[in-house]
């Protein structure tokens, strides 16, 4: 989802207008990925609608801008969050349990030292970690 509008994809339709497409294909799960971690809140909130496990997975850059989606690029263009430490990602990512997400995880530059302290999150918490 835009950085800016988690309620919005990339490409700017608006993230509501895929649940045609959940109905149709009946997917186990929605997801959302690779997204800053301040967005992902305004999405849940949509995909929280459409009837599936729902979660996300973020990433850890300063941001995904429009000119970088028109290049066909790699993610070694993108700069490297240093203000999303394990435990800063942790929190974020209990908000979306919070929310009532069931799939949580990190995608690009979210490591396996953010992924031990969010999982020692979750257990404490007490949830199952599957």
């Amino acid at each position: 989802v835009m950085d800016d509008d988690g309620s919005r994809l990339r490409s700017g339709e608006p993230l509501g207008d895929i649940a045609p497409l959940v109905e149709q294909f009946s997917p186990d799960a929605v997801l959302i990925n690779c997204s800053r971690p301040e967005a992902i809140p305004a999405a849940l909130k949509v995909i929280a609608t459409l009837g599936r496990p729902f979660g996300a997975y973020a990433n850890g850059f300063t941001g995904i801008t429009q000119d970088f989606l028109k290049d066909a690029p790699t993610v070694d263009a993108l700069e490297q969050r240093h203000d999303l430490g394990p435990n800063e990602y942790a929190g974020y990512a209990m908000g979306w349990v919070e929310q009532g997400a069931t799939i949580v995880g990190g995608c690009c530059e979210v490591g396996p030292d953010h992924i031990e302290v969010l999982a020692g999150r979750l257990r404490s918490a007490g949830h199952q970690i599957v």
